[in-house]
């Protein structure tokens, strides 16, 4: 989407939308709305300008057009009271996506400077974007699209990408109109999509949740042992470079599975494009994830990306937000275990240590592929529904322009914990954690050697140390309905799913389950001689 006008903000036009649409002039805070950038199936995008700071930027509105409607006092008013709780978790679901990305200070990740609740739906004010999307550059520019373009695409998005990963998230909406190209050439990706998503998964409606082309297999699947992780990532930016290189987007992973119809790169071999990136675009692409790069790094390795170092620091807000995952709390993204073990205090390690890695993906072979394309057969019928209008409605949702001036980003801030969905442990990119301090000085090699004397006198053996006693452990299987995020004895566990157990020291502990959607459930847990046991609950059987 561009924008037209002599240049500058003050340049800047846009159109006055449909009747769902605020009109030009309204306040919103301390913004003048001054016309609408886009319209989607679940927001409008409003260009606006800020009075107090004296800038433009875009405002986003939560807006799901099949759930609510403007009421005549400029309001949201739903279209039938049955809505009520989708409409209410798609609302919670973009206020703690916008509360997520406005932790972030990246050049190629969209910047969130606040966001509120105002006329029964919520807002969020995000630095405007002056470019295009790569849909759109794909359909009017395509002379423009070449190899070193799509070079600098992907090493600005895999870098975005690496930034969410050591919050432990995954994007899962990587696609053409996810992503727009400033008129400076840089490139930013664009918000996840998490309301659509919510609401897509409470009307049971795949195909509104995901967009056909770009979302690998393991998303499709309802089976949750079927990992995500940054190989999900990889899969739809290769499909979004298939795109920008074929001018097509390449058919659904789904169909793929049962008679994959898609010519490789390397195969079709278009003017212009060497083998490495091919190769590598094909690889990423593969239909199965073990097929693919499993990290970020990886797929640098094999499109020959140099990293530039790793992803500069999360911004800090403050104590941790207590709210949905920004990131989709309703997929099952890990066959993810959380270990509590009583341990001593440790030595000083940094504030922004990574975790230790504690799973491996496993592959995907044998019984779960034939069970997938099952799955596949019965999901291509259902398609046939008419629910793939709705992704058609929704395409335009992540219409954003940009500013022409970005905020410098902040130099140095704490890691901050965020009650999101976590990405797979094993998919921590080791670039995220800081070098340890060596603990032995080493004598330069320009020093005299140091003479050792004859007689030492002999030094006594030291005392033995207690060995510490063996603790008992139980492991819980968690089966958390959408979703909640896990205390324990007061301290967070994580967030079920994904994950799905959880491994503590034998003997009573206090576990309290939130989802900011329903009441707390708290459960007191005391095995006995049991080494397993099961914390279940269903938030939307309870409100019953």
């Amino acid at each position: 989407m561009t924008t037209s006008g002599p240049g500058g903000e003050d340049g800047v036009t846009a159109g006055s939308g449909s009747e769902n649409c605020l009109p030009v002039g309204t306040r919103l805070s301390d913004f003048e709305i001054t016309g609408v950038l886009g319209e989607g199936g679940f927001g409008i995008v409003y260009i606006a300008y800020d009075h107090s700071l004296q800038r433009t930027l875009a405002i986003k509105e939560y807006m799901p057009g099949a759930l609510a409607m403007r009421g005549g006092d400029r309001g949201v008013s739903l279209r039938a009271e049955r809505h009520q709780d989708t409409f209410k978790l798609g609302l919670k679901s973009f206020i703690n996506e916008a509360r997520f990305l406005a932790q972030f200070d990246h050049p190629s990740l969209v910047k969130v400077y606040r966001f509120w609740e105002q006329n029964r739906t919520a807002y969020t004010a995000m630095q405007y974007y002056q470019g295009r999307t790569i849909k759109d550059i794909v359909a009017a520019s395509p002379e423009i699209v070449d190899e070193a373009w799509c070079r600098k695409i992907l090493r600005q998005i895999l870098q975005a990408l690496e930034m969410l990963y050591t919050m432990q998230i995954v994007h899962r909406d990587v696609s053409p109109d996810n992503i727009i190209v400033q008129e400076n050439g840089d490139a930013v990706l664009l918000d996840f999509g998490s309301a659509r998503q919510i609401i897509g998964d409470m009307t049971k409606g795949l195909t509104v949740i995901l967009k056909p082309g770009y979302a690998p297999v393991e998303q499709y699947a309802g089976d949750a042992s079927l990992e995500q992780g940054q190989f999900t990532d990889i899969y739809a930016l290769a499909a979004v470079m298939y795109f920008a290189v074929v001018k097509q987007a390449p058919p659904s992973s789904i169909a793929r599975m049962i008679k994959d119809p898609v010519t490789p790169l390397a195969v079709l071999a278009p003017e212009g494009y060497s083998a490495e990136f091919l190769a590598a675009i094909d690889k990423g692409l593969a239909v199965l994830s073990h097929d693919r790069p499993q990290t970020i790094d990886e797929f640098r390795d094999l499109l020959g990306i140099v990293s530039l170092g790793p992803p500069p620091p999360v911004r800090a807000l403050g104590a941790t937000q207590r709210g949905a995952p920004a990131a989709r709390p309703d997929a099952q993204d890990a066959d993810e275990t959380v270990i509590a073990m009583p341990v001593a205090p440790p030595a000083a390690a940094p504030a922004n240590a990574a975790p230790i890695p504690a799973t491996a993906t496993v592959p995907l072979v044998g019984k779960k592929r034939w069970q997938l394309i099952a799955a596949a057969a019965a999901l291509v019928l259902v398609a046939g529904s008419g629910l793939y209008a709705l992704v058609q409605s929704t395409a335009d949702d992540t219409i954003m322009i940009a500013l022409p001036h970005t905020a410098a980003p902040v130099a140095s801030a704490p890691a901050i914990e965020a009650p999101v969905t976590p990405l797979a442990q094993d998919q921590v990119p080791a670039a995220s954690a800081p070098a340890a301090t060596p603990l032995v000085a080493v004598a330069a090699a320009s020093e005299e050697p140091k003479v050792t004397p004859a007689a030492e006198p002999a030094r006594a053996a030291p005392e033995a140390k207690p060995v510490a006693p063996v603790v008992e452990m139980v492991t819980y299987k968690l089966a958390i309905k959408p979703w909640g995020t896990v205390y324990v004895n007061g301290r967070e566990k994580g967030v079920s799913p994904p994950m799905k157990r959880l491994v503590l020291p034998a003997g009573k502990h206090r576990v309290r389950i939130v989802n900011p959607s329903f009441p707390d459930h708290s459960i007191d847990l005391d095995p006995g001689k049991s080494k397993t046991g099961t914390i279940e609950h269903d938030f939307a059987s309870a409100k019953k």
